[in-house]
């Protein structure tokens, strides 16, 4: 799943597109010169992710004309290129350059590279830290994990801007997708507000439905697994690191509160709450607080260096069968990093309990 210095004219006009209706089609031509390399070049229709159509590149040079649906997002992409040109099909020709990927053309395709041009350079230096992190020695992880955060940040009030200055025309919906896996759901609730104009562009409204289908989906499973609340707990059993067979009864009781953190090592959230996990942890343990992690890995040698670079020194436990993970089915688990908190007398108490509300319960129940 951003900051906000872009250097535009204030003299670009935006348009308002009510996209509404029988969508009608307007003929779209691209000009462009593509890198050196570059053979063949394509124009991809964003909304279903289809080639609408390609041409050989002539002396560095080529051009396209045809026909698409009225303000359709499109992209212009070559074989030799890893970067595509977004532009709106607003009857206006376009000019681009693939070997620096800039265009010109309407003001709305204009403002909309320009914004494409500076989130896709920050989205590329947020990949670049994170292949920093992944290679770096343990001791420089949490640090390059923290500069990695604050960009993480950076990158997303730079969407805001984007979504907030241009809401009242459609260019937010070539960036929809990305910001809107970034949100919770009162940012989801913000961002497919009827009321912005974005939002009648049909990439808006597949992106809304994908979302809607999602969000029933795991509104009916949370629903589901509210049913399991005060209730006993269900046991199952798989093996710990060292390969020896481990039931969830093992660790219940004994006076303890019991908290099942459902996690894996590639799952960028999970790590990014292990270290209140841990503070929770340290905190808590002597005074009768224990933790079992259930990993839904399918990798051991990946899951293993995960709890000694993340410092998990509660007990562990896997199948390494991924999402086909025994606990899934069990508890209703479709999504993680998620939890249960078992009570001393075996019965769940609470469940998902993630960052300060974790803290919070725990402090309930243990006092500060």
């Amino acid at each position: 799943m951003k900051k906000k210095i872009l250097g535009m004219s204030a003299a670009i006009l935006l348009c308002c597109v009510a996209c509404q209706g029988e969508s009608s089609q307007v003929k779209y031509t691209v000009n462009g010169m593509a890198p050196a390399a570059a053979k063949t070049v394509y124009i991809v229709d964003q909304l279903t992710g289809n080639k609408i159509d390609s041409v050989a590149v002539t002396n560095g040079t080529f051009t396209f004309t045809g026909t698409a649906d009225r303000d359709a997002l499109l992209s212009v992409s070559s074989d030799d290129s890893k970067w595509s040109i977004p532009f709106f099909n607003d009857g206006t020709a376009v000019s681009v350059n693939l070997a620096d990927s800039t265009l010109k053309g309407s003001p709305l395709n204009e403002c909309l590279c320009q914004y494409d041009l500076i989130s896709g350079r920050m989205i590329n230096g947020l990949n670049a830290i994170y292949m920093e992190a992944v290679a770096a020695p343990e001791d420089k992880q949490d640090s390059i994990a923290k500069v990695y955060q604050q960009k993480v940040e950076v990158v997303l009030d730079y969407f805001k801007t984007i979504f907030e200055k241009e809401s009242d025309n459609i260019i937010p919906a070539a960036f929809i997708a990305t910001y809107a896996s970034s949100q919770d759901t009162d940012g989801l609730e913000r961002i497919f507000d009827a009321k912005h104009a974005y939002m009648n562009h049909p990439v808006a409204k597949q992106v809304k439905e994908q979302f809607d289908k999602v969000m029933e989906a795991e509104k009916a499973a949370k629903a589901e697994a509210d049913k399991l609340l005060g209730k006993p707990f269900i046991d199952f059993e798989e093996p710990d690191t060292n390969g020896k067979m481990r039931k969830l009864s093992e660790f219940v009781g004994n006076g303890k509160w019991l908290f099942v953190d459902f996690w894996a090592s590639w799952c960028g959230p999970c790590r990014a709450e292990m270290p209140n996990v841990v503070s929770a942890y340290e905190k808590y343990h002597q005074k009768g607080f224990d933790i079992v992690g259930v990993s839904f890995d399918n990798s051991k040698e990946a899951w293993v260096k995960a709890i000694k670079d993340l410092n998990m020194p509660w007990n562990h436990i896997s199948d390494l069968k991924g999402w086909e993970n025994a606990a899934s089915g069990l508890y209703n688990i479709n999504s993680i990093p998620a939890s249960l908190l078992i009570d001393p007398q075996g019965n769940i108490a609470a469940r998902n309990l993630r960052g300060e509300e974790l803290q919070r319960k725990l402090a309930e129940i243990f006092g500060e």
